[in-house]
This record gives structure tokens, C-alpha cells and sequence, in this order.
């Protein structure tokens, strides 16, 4: 019974990719993105595991550079959820609002949802499809690569899979962003204190 389940959740496609099945509800997994940003290119340290919509950390040079930050697996696992990238919709159909957060484990509403991580050599996609709602969401990673900055794409799609037509409102991207000089150490250890030094250069210029 354990190798059939392991064969279903667990597989490489044609391609080379390989495939977590449920991933969300799959054995704890977690990998760096390779530090390969083309001759030219600046690389980028990414840090992803299996929970939420994937990527946990993210930043240049080291843990003191970080842009999302940097945490062991152990508490990346139960952080990423909530402080990685999220998903909120606001969907209209037939007079009434539903609100829902794909990839997350709370909230379904008795929804029918299977999901998907597919990871490759220079990417990670993740993908949920709710057959309940009629909705399909694709998150797509990549570094950039043979650019003088390193960058980290995101790609969202969210598509109607129903046959009805849905009026549908999105709110996404990340609940925090570390500013530059945050180093490490302050960011876990006095990270409230430091936020009071924290500004924003440019703000009248827009």
C-alpha cells in the first residue's frame, strides 16, 4: 500500500521534471534554487519548501541581504504559509461572494482541490485546481538570469475552468518585505526595535 502511494504522490514526467502530488500534505521537502545566474548574471539565493506557495526565503549575497527572511526548515515548514506569498479572491457568481486563498490548508468551504508541485533544474511551479469554485491558479519561479541584478519572477495565472462566468477580484504578493540593512540578527532577535529606524528614501518623488 506505501509503495502505491508513493508511486501516485511522487513521479517524473517525460520531460524531467519531477512531481509532488498533494504536496501540501506530502513528507516535509525543502531545496535552494541552483546559484546559476548566466555568464553576465547576478545570482540569487532561494530557499523553498512543500507548504503554501512555496518559497520561504530569498535574497542576495547572504542571510544579511535577505528580501524575505531567511529560516532554517524546521519553522520555514510552519512560517511559509502564512508569511510567503499568498493568494486572496474575491469571486461574484450568480449574486452571491465567495472569498477564497488557493494553496492554503484552511478555509476550503468543502471544496473539491487537488494540487501539484513541479520542479525542474531552473524552476518551480506549483498548482492548484478547485473543481468546486472552477478555478485553476499556477504560480510559476524563476531566477533571472544574464541581468546586472539578481531577480526573482513570479508568475500568477488564475483560470476559469468552469462553465460559467465569474467576476473575480485579486489580491496578491507578500504580507512583508525586509528593507535593505536588516541584517540577520536584528531581524530575529530585535526586529521590533529596529523597525522604528526603518524610512523610505524618495517617498515625495513617488
Amino acid at each position: 500500500m506505501k509503495k502505491m502511494e508513493n508511486k501516485r504522490r511522487y513521479h517524473l514526467n517525460l520531460d524531467g521534471s519531477f512531481v509532488i502530488e498533494d504536496y501540501n500534505q506530502s513528507k516535509a521537502f525543502s531545496n535552494f534554487f541552483p546559484g546559476v545566474a548566466g555568464v553576465w548574471g547576478v545570482p540569487m539565493w532561494v530557499f523553498y519548501v512543500n507548504r503554501g506557495q512555496g518559497i520561504s526565503s530569498f535574497g542576495i549575497e547572504s542571510k544579511d541581504r535577505a528580501i524575505l527572511e531567511f529560516l532554517p526548515a524546521n519553522k520555514a515548514y510552519r512560517a511559509t504559509s502564512t508569511q510567503g506569498f499568498r493568494t486572496f479572491l474575491k469571486i461574484k457568481q450568480g449574486g452571491k461572494e465567495k472569498f477564497y486563498e488557493p494553496f492554503t490548508t484552511q478555509n476550503l468551504n468543502g471544496s473539491k482541490v487537488s494540487r501539484r508541485m513541479i520542479i525542474t533544474s531552473y524552476d518551480l511551479t506549483i498548482e492548484e485546481i478547485n473543481t468546486t469554485l472552477g478555478i485553476k491558479t499556477r504560480v510559476n519561479y524563476f531566477t533571472m538570469p544574464n541581468e546586472p541584478f539578481a531577480a526573482l519572477v513570479r508568475r500568477l495565472t488564475v483560470e476559469n475552468i468552469s462553465s460559467k462566468a465569474l467576476d473575480m477580484q485579486i489580491i496578491d504578493g507578500l504580507p512583508i518585505v525586509l528593507p535593505y540593512g536588516m541584517k540577520d540578527w536584528l531581524s530575529k532577535n530585535m526586529c521590533r526595535t529596529v523597525e522604528a529606524w526603518v524610512n523610505v528614501k524618495n517617498l515625495n518623488k513617488k
